[in-house]
């Protein structure tokens, strides 16, 4: 499993600017805590930047493609004339289904996790939803221009990682079968180290190797 991480904006461009806050800087944070949950979980991960730097939209999706990621998660926040504007709302690309759920998932934990207002899953043509080939999101996690939504942003930024990380948890567990799933526990506890495909034979030497890490984990 791989998923692709997009802090968005980053460099010369940073995004929304409020009392001196930089929405590229919030989004990094946020994906890089995202990155280090999702890696502690077994998770494999490519970041588009994982620094300040500038990153076109074209190269985010070919970082996304080349690497043939699973599924693309872009972070953003959101930002708003009137700072009464507040909420959590979700992004996936029109007539993707797999989007549309993963979305879903994720936009419910954050709201539950963070009680941002639920703006609700909605369906847009972003750059990075339509270049991707993997089913993709774009999280705009809450609005920087509202005082209390800043707060949050500001001072619990691992917990929107870790509601993203749920979210996208819960969304697989319904996605694969009860085989594939048991595939990824076993690489999340380190019992083997790349993805099988279910149906595929396996050799003696690899279930050698499956018994002696069952083995020592047994000591």
């Amino acid at each position: 499993m791989l998923i692709a991480v997009d802090p968005g904006h980053g460099g010369k461009d940073p995004g929304a600017v409020v009392d001196g806050y930089k929405e590229k800087d919030i989004n990094l944070n946020v994906a890089l805590k995202l990155r280090d949950i999702l890696t502690k979980n077994g998770i494999d991960v490519i970041m588009t930047r994982d620094k300040d730097k500038t990153v076109d939209l074209q190269q985010r999706c070919d970082i996304a493609n080349k690497a043939h990621a699973n599924y693309f998660i872009s972070i953003h926040c959101n930002s708003f004339q009137d700072p009464s504007a507040s909420g959590t709302e979700t992004y996936a690309y029109p007539g993707s289904v797999d989007g549309r759920n993963l979305a879903q998932y994720v936009q419910n934990e954050i709201v539950k996790m963070l009680g941002t207002k639920d703006r609700g899953v909605k369906y847009e043509k972003f750059y990075v939803l339509k270049y991707t080939d993997m089913p993709a999101i774009l999280v705009e996690l809450a609005f920087m221009s509202n005082p209390h939504d800043l707060k949050l942003l500001l001072e619990k930024d691992e917990l929107f990682a870790e509601a993203i990380s749920r979210g996208l948890e819960n969304f697989l567990k319904t996605t694969f079968t009860g085989e594939e799933m048991a595939i990824q526990k076993l690489k999340m506890k380190g019992i083997i180290d790349k993805i099988h495909d279910t149906k595929s034979y396996v050799t003696w030497g690899e279930f050698a190797s499956v018994i002696i890490k069952v083995l020592e984990g047994m000591k």
